[in-house]
């Protein structure tokens, strides 16, 4: 009984430390969504409506533990903010790809015209309806608050 006691006690220390041990995120809010996912490498894509231009403007980047990258822009037309170097034209837009490592936070102001759309790895997990500021991390959390979308 004794042995059985001491393999239970075990078995649940191992458990704790595998809940409390810290795992590397992206977290991504705004003022009403909050979005958690563990990092391998994750596709990143953020689609709004260009404030001052009026077009489509698209932005593809990989994210993973060491920080965020730009890999891809992709825009409609060309104006304020918008690049020049063009590299060629997909889906009628035209694109650049990038390899820019821009850090570990990353924060956009969104407009209700922007329309905007953050999308990772295919899934749209935030899209906000008014004026917010959406918030880009990559921090580490417990596993356990990962699995319960706290971090």
């Amino acid at each position: 009984m004794k042995l059985l006691k001491k393999a239970l006690l075990f078995f649940l220390i191992a458990i704790l430390a595998v809940m409390i041990f810290p795992v590397n995120v992206l977290s991504i809010h705004d003022d009403n969504t909050s979005y958690v996912t563990r990092l391998g490498t994750v596709e990143l894509t953020i689609e709004y409506n260009h404030s001052v231009e009026h077009s489509e403007v698209i932005e593809v980047l990989t994210v993973n533990s060491s920080g965020m990258y730009v890999k891809k822009m992709l825009w409609s037309d060309f104006g304020a903010g918008l690049p020049e170097d063009i590299q060629g034209m997909e889906d009628g837009m035209y694109y650049k790809n990038v390899d820019q490592y821009i850090g570990k936070s990353l924060d956009y102001w969104f407009i209700p015209f922007n329309r905007a759309k953050v999308i990772v790895n295919g899934k749209l997990v935030v899209a906000p309806k008014h004026a917010e500021l959406v918030r880009f991390r990559i921090r580490r959390c417990p596993l356990i608050m990962v699995l319960l979308r706290r971090c």
